[in-house]
């Protein structure tokens, strides 16, 4: 699979109503569990704080992903524009 097709799935999953009701209900639970965890128990605190890292970096890995396929079809365009161009070779 190409940056583009990746991109274009990340872009249908980031956009996605269902996607994002998941991600804001997981993340309000390890919010609450944080928020309920009492201070001694600093391991499921941590454990709970790592839930809500690794969360922030699947969507910051998609939010790549689409970036990246943004940038490769600009490329791809910028090159066929380069080849369309009639004073392309011109100055040779």
């Amino acid at each position: 699979m190409n940056a583009i097709d990746r991109a274009d799935k990340a872009k249908a999953i980031l956009e996605s109503p269902v996607y994002n009701e998941a991600y804001e209900g997981v993340r309000a639970a390890i919010l609450a569990n944080i928020e309920k965890c009492s201070l001694s128990d600093t391991q499921t605190a941590e454990d709970l704080r790592r839930c809500l890292k690794l969360l922030k970096d699947v969507r910051a890995n998609m939010a790549v992903m689409l970036q990246g396929g943004k940038v490769e079809a600009f490329k791809i365009q910028e090159e066929q524009r380069r080849k369309d161009n009639p004073l392309r070779n011109f100055f040779r």
